[in-house]
This record gives structure tokens, sequence and C-alpha cells, in this order.
């Protein structure tokens, strides 16, 4: 990390030195942040963007949910040729600030449409995959969490191709790719490998459609002191074999995503609808949203409405004695991630790339867990009860 940090201070320096008059600098830099902070009414329930993390926003404000800063050079080698390092600092799953390597590949324009890359790029997984970090580009303070929760991993090191191209005034794009992805998460390890995925958008006159899908095999492996103590529990027992259903290497896994987006003069329509399958280690679920935004000058008020529920728990095992199957409710209970949510917002432009957010939701957890909601207690997995409501506010910048 030391030794990128250092390249992209590099580039920055060397971006700054005179060129020539008539030729262009081959560097470029650029960066990009948030300064946000959130909280709850509820000190028993921490909100967090993501379903992985280690805390998350309570009773106070709490600037480490979605505050984040970026900065990404490039550097052009001739006419085809190009490399892209982009670093990010934001607070990680195990509540690290280290700045983490987010872009670090080399592209080559192979033919005015086609593009190939290989190196580390984003998990084109959803239709807002691309500006995670960059919030600036989105119109919410974070995209909808009932969709982008199904798969917390972000970065793929590998390969892909991008091809572009035009049919009258319908620009259309295929994007395929492979590779892998790690991440280390709240009481454990994530991978995803030999991911193979396509993902599809076409563009005409304001309005953009994609369609995702991509497969992989999943490593999931628990290390907290609840598994530890239920998986000993199922050992001694004998119900070990209802062990690699809950933490392990040998799972399958699927994700789909489709999107609509219209963005003409002032109306702003978004929906998305994911959904995740998976053979182990986590639920299957599907989640959806629904954002409808209106233009007045500088400001854009939005609502939207999202649902995630589980469609498959982790395991459906049961053993007939009633400490172990309550141990397995609360295990399954932790990882569904079901919960709705109905949210306001405005974004104010205040002026050149700065962008001013505030943004209230009503989230009701559940069925069978806690939603995206973090307790204080293990047992309040099975105790959804009644809806908690998120206040956040935001600057979000680029230069």
């Amino acid at each position: 990390m030391t030794r990128l940090t250092t390249l992209l201070l590099s580039l920055a320096v060397l971006a700054t030195q005179p060129v020539h008059a008539d030729a262009p600098s081959p560097l470029s830099l650029s960066g990009f942040g948030t300064l946000g902070a959130a909280r709850t009414d509820n000190a028993a329930r921490a909100f967090r963007a993501n379903s992985v993390s280690d805390s998350g926003a309570r009773s106070a404000f709490d600037l480490s949910v979605d505050s984040v800063l970026g900065l990404q050079g490039s550097l052009q080698i001739g006419n085809r040729l190009d490399l892209t390092l982009q670093s990010v600092v934001r607070k990680s799953p195990t509540g690290s600030y280290d700045p983490r390597v987010t872009w670090a590949f080399v592209s080559y324009q192979a033919t005015p449409e086609l593009l190939l890359r290989i190196g580390r790029t984003r998990l084109p997984f959803f239709m807002y995959s691309d500006s995670l970090n960059l919030n600036y580009a989105n119109p919410w303070i974070r995209p909808p969490v009932e969709v982008y929760s199904l798969n917390p991993l972000s970065d793929i090191d590998g390969a892909d191709a991008l091809y572009r191209t035009q049919f009258g005034s319908t620009n259309v794009e295929v994007h395929a790719y492979t590779g892998h992805s790690a991440m280390n998460i709240r009481g454990g390890s994530a991978n995803l490998d030999k991911i193979h995925g396509l993902k599809s958008s076409f563009n005409w006159n304001g309005l953009t459609a994609q369609i995702s899908y991509a497969w992989a095999d999943m490593s999931l492996r628990w290390s907290d002191a609840f598994f530890q103590n239920l998986q000993q529990a199922l050992v001694t027992s004998g119900h070990g074999a209802i062990v690699p259903e809950l933490s392990g290497s040998d799972g399958k896994a699927s994700f789909m995503s489709a999107g609509l987006q219209y963005d003409q003069d002032r109306l702003l329509l978004i929906a998305e609808v994911a959904r995740r399958n998976v053979d182990r280690y986590i639920d299957s679920g599907i989640g959806w949203y629904l954002t409808a935004g209106y233009r007045i000058g500088s400001l854009t008020p939005y609502l939207t409405l999202a649902r995630q529920r589980e469609t498959a728990p982790v395991s459906s095992a049961v053993t007939g004695v009633g400490a172990l199957d309550n141990g397995l409710s609360a295990f399954n209970a932790g990882r569904n991630k079901a919960q709705r949510s109905i949210g306001a917002g405005l974004r104010w432009d205040t002026g050149r790339n700065v962008a001013i957010k505030a943004q209230f939701e009503r989230i009701q957890p559940g069925p069978g867990g806690l939603g995206v909601l973090l307790p204080e207690q293990l047992g309040d997995y099975l105790k959804p009860d009644g809806p908690t409501h998120v206040l956040s506010v935001a600057v979000d910048f680029i230069f």
C-alpha cells in the first residue's frame, strides 16, 4: 500500500510539471470524497451501509458510515495503453482505515470499440457498481442497501473486455469479465473464485437499461465466538454433518441484476432488482428499489421505496435438540438481511463539483432478521420488532 501511495503522489508531482505547449500531458490526477454523518433513533440498533461491517451509526451522529476519500492517477502510454491506479480510504468491514487499492489495471484499446483490461477493477454486479465510492455521481447519499448489500465484495482481480458500439441513436455496451475477489468481514472472511460474468447496457435518449449475470465458487469462513461455540456443540452432539452447510470453501453462488434509469430534463427515475442464489454459508435473497426525483434548479428532491426478502435460509437442518436448534435459528437470523424502507432526500448542487445531501429513512427489519441493522446482543436477531429511523447528511465533492 505504501508503494501505491508513493506512486500516486509521484504521478501527482509529474502531472504538475510543465510540458510542451502543443503536447498534452500523459498524466492525470483526480480525487473525490464524502464527508457524511448518520444517526438513528434507536441506540440498540446500529445502521450500516452494508451487511458486513462490525459497527455503525446509533443515536449519535457517526462519521464512519459514509465518509470516504479517494485519489486516482492515470498514465497514458502511447496511443492505446493506459495505467490506472486508485486508492480509497474509508472504514473497512473490520474497522480499519488503512488505504485500499480499488483500481489497479492496465487497459489496451484494441479497436475503437473494444477495450481490454487486466488487473483490479470494480465488480460490475449492479447498475451503480462503478460509482459506489464516488457518491457525487449518485443522487442518494448511498445506493439503497436492500439491493447493494446482496454482494458486499466490491473488487475483482482478473481480466475483462468492454465492447461499445452504436446503433443509430442507441449506445450499447457489453462487458465480459473473469477473476476472483476476497475480503475480510465481521467475524470471518469471504472469497469468490472463478468468477465469470456478463453485463450489457443500452442507452437511448435519456433511458439506460442494464442486465447482469455472474456465477462463482464461494468460500465463507466464520470465525466469531458464536459460530465456534455452535460448531463445537454440533460436532460434540453428533450433528457435525451440518457444519459444512454453515462455513467452508465449497459453495456455489450466482448473482443477477437488472436496472432502468430515466434521466431527462428535470425528471429522474431509477429502478433496480437483484437476486443472490447460493447453496450454503449465507442465505439467498432478492432485493429491489424504486427512486423518483425532480430537479428544481440546483435542488433535487427524491423519494425511494426499497425491499429485500430472504428466498432461502442458510440451513434448514433440524437436530431435535432445543439448544442446538435455537443456535441454528440465531445463525440463520443473523444472516437474514430482510427489510423494507421508505426514504426521502434532497440533493443541493451548491457549486461546481460540490453537492450537499440530506436523507431520512424509515427501516422496518424482518421478517426473520434485523436487515442491515446491527444489534447489541446476538439474541436480538430473533426480535426484529419495530422500525428504526435513520437521518443522514453528507457533502460530496470531486477535484
